[in-house]
């Protein structure tokens, strides 16, 4: 029997340790969960308590008829570039979900009216029912690959991936909120609803619960803090667990040098000659890694000297195109093995740039609730990734949270992964980005 890697027994210790600390949440159909983490609380929601469900019936569309979605799979792409680029420290690694982010925010346009809607149209690429179709069938793309988000504690990749998103809201018990878009978050996102005391541990509790159960326990708790005035919280869950097509061979994993802001030091490398798409643009070297069905990484080397987070929109569509149009060929990769889990990060300065600061201001949210005055007060994401020989587990969680307002043979090319790069996991059939990383420092 091979020896497991140091990265191997590393994410497989971190897979144990979590799951001892889980402590599973019971699911309510197409609706919403036990309303704790750990049971019942003396002074808690009992579980069940406080769900309403819409009458209205998942319907899903079609790619197909859809001719929207790949606006939407552009402009999720730029979403995802600007929340890159919107981390703290720009010498740290960076991790986010595009689509968390724009599924999330595709939930709020739902009752956005005026010119918030035509911003939040902007942003997420396609206006009114159009929107509504383009995101509707992007989730029903993916959720041919749904599974339980339980199996990113499991110590071995499940052998067909398993893509889990599930969106929810969660009402405090004070807002008055229009029935029709519950129905249209239902119709088209399968989003379940909850209602608490938004301003309490409880209602904390509720928002903890989803999180960590639909990230598998990756990602423990929401990073919403807890408000008098909170009225709403929107909630989107990633969670992507996928075996590489062509698995990392152990004795292949071997300490390269990878030069970082910090210096050049040795860091651990998963090595393979093998075939895969290969291109090049404006200096820029790309391979694709397929899993095994459905969904795929692109390693994406800038040129020394340019931060990976610095791709524009239009490079990075060049370098994937023209992945899309390689023949694999046989390369010589060798590339850091992973575990990033950074710091939550506040979306307000990708929203700004994104054009929907407004949202922080006087929005007009009225088709949520018949009495206006919400705005955004948090928007935030998480987000967990682990790479190995094996293959990956990621999970994301985006939460935009609104209050009421005070206003209403040889190888034939070599590519070694020896400086901060990008890394982006994507649908394969839609293309839609699911994650995007600027990794600078491996495994800090």
């Amino acid at each position: 029997m091979q020896r497991p890697s140091p990265a191997h027994r590393r994410n497989t210790q971190r897979r144990r340790t979590r799951r001892r600390t889980t402590v599973p949440v019971a699911v309510a159909a197409t609706a919403a969960i036990a309303l704790t983490a750990c049971g019942p609380a003396a002074d808690g929601p009992a579980a069940g308590e406080g769900v309403e469900r819409s009458d209205a019936e998942r319907t899903v569309v079609a790619v197909a008829d859809a001719p929207a979605s790949a606006d939407a799979v552009r402009a999720t792409e730029e979403l995802g570039l600007l929340a890159l680029r919107a981390a703290e420290d720009p010498e740290e690694n960076a991790l986010v979900s595009p689509a968390s982010l724009s599924f999330a925010l595709a939930l709020l346009a739902e009752g956005a009216g005026g010119d918030t809607a035509a911003a939040l149209d902007e942003a997420l690429g396609a206006s009114g029912a159009d929107r509504t179709a383009a995101y509707n069938a992007l989730q029903g793309a993916l959720a041919e690959h749904d599974g339980d988000p339980a199996v990113a504690q499991d110590d071995e990749l499940p052998e067909d991936p398993v893509l889990h998103l599930a969106n929810q809201a969660v009402l405090d018990d004070e807002l008055e909120v229009d029935p029709d878009y519950l129905d249209r978050i239902a119709t088209a996102f399968d989003a379940g609803v909850q209602r608490t005391d938004l301003g309490s541990d409880s209602g904390k509790r509720v928002l903890d619960a989803w999180v960590n159960q639909h990230t598998g326990g990756l990602i423990e708790k929401s990073a919403i803090e807890p408000d008098l005035d909170l009225r709403m919280v929107l909630q989107n869950a990633v969670l992507l667990a996928a075996r590489w097509e062509t698995p990392f061979a152990e004795h292949s994993i071997a300490d390269k040098d990878f030069t970082g802001p910090s210096g050049t030091e040795p860091t651990e490398m998963l090595q393979a000659a093998e075939r895969f798409a290969y291109a090049e643009s404006a200096g820029w070297a790309a391979v694709r890694l397929p899993y095994v069905d459905a969904f795929h990484a692109d390693i994406l080397l800038p040129p020394v000297g340019t931060d990976p987070a610095d791709v524009t929109p239009e490079a990075l569509t060049a370098l994937t195109t023209a992945l899309d149009a390689e023949k694999p060929r046989l390369v010589d990769l060798a590339m850091p093995s992973l575990e990033l889990e950074p710091p939550m990060l506040d979306l307000a300065p990708a929203l700004e740039e994104a054009g929907l600061g407004g949202l922080y201001g006087t929005p007009d949210l009225s088709g949520i609730t018949p009495n206006g005055g919400l705005q955004v007060s948090q928007a935030m994401q998480q987000a967990y990734l682990s790479m190995d020989q094996a293959g990956t587990v990621a999970a994301a969680v985006t939460e935009i949270a609104l209050k009421e307002s005070a206003v209403p043979a040889d190888p034939e090319v070599t590519m070694h992964v020896d400086r901060p790069y990008l890394l982006r996991i994507a649908h394969t059939e839609t293309g839609l980005p699911l994650f995007l990383a600027a990794v600078r420092s491996p495994q800090h």
